[in-house]
């Protein structure tokens, strides 16, 4: 996948993870990015934390995804990608400059906003619940994204939650 498109993925997927947390719209039961979980992760992860926060809040969003849409061969979400993908977003851990990036854009409730509504498709068709974009080829494409982005911008704005997902074809 291209670096920019595989960012922009990695960065909303943050933004929607940290939105989707107990303490902005509580659509998970998470709250890995809270100060308090900051200052009890920070002993015991001290090198890793922010590496343990994406993990403990992209599977709180992947679970709460999957009970929604359902779990099976070639379904994908912002949260559940192919491994090949899941991959190449878990190294981006291992670059400062993307880090910096994505805790500018989620040191508060509005930047992340700002962020997810500035990235989105205006005038997307709003969905609520699972929503399916298409098949899995459509992942590599940017302006599938940015309908993400606008689908969830939406879905926080109105109060409602939405699932966008992908299956093999």
């Amino acid at each position: 996948m291209k670096k920019e498109v595989l960012q922009d993925i990695f960065l909303l997927r943050m933004c929607i993870g940290y939105l989707g947390e107990t303490d902005q719209y509580s659509w998970w039961s998470s709250s890995f990015f809270s100060p308090i979980s900051s200052a009890f992760l920070s002993p015991v992860f001290s090198k890793t934390g922010f590496a343990t926060q994406y993990h403990g809040v992209r599977e709180a969003a992947t679970i709460v995804h999957d009970e929604h849409i359902g779990i099976g061969k070639g379904v994908f979400h912002l949260f559940r990608l192919p491994e090949t993908h899941e991959i190449e977003m878990h190294h981006l851990l291992d670059n400062p400059d993307v880090i910096i990036l994505v805790q500018n854009v989620i040191k508060s409730m509005n930047a992340a906003e700002q962020f997810v509504s500035e990235f989105g498709q205006d005038n997307v068709e709003q969905t609520v619940g699972p929503h399916r974009l298409g098949d899995n080829y459509n992942i590599l494409i940017p302006k599938t994204w940015k309908i993400v982005a606008g689908q969830y911008a939406s879905a926080f704005k109105n109060n409602k939650n939405t699932y966008p997902y992908f299956t093999t074809s």
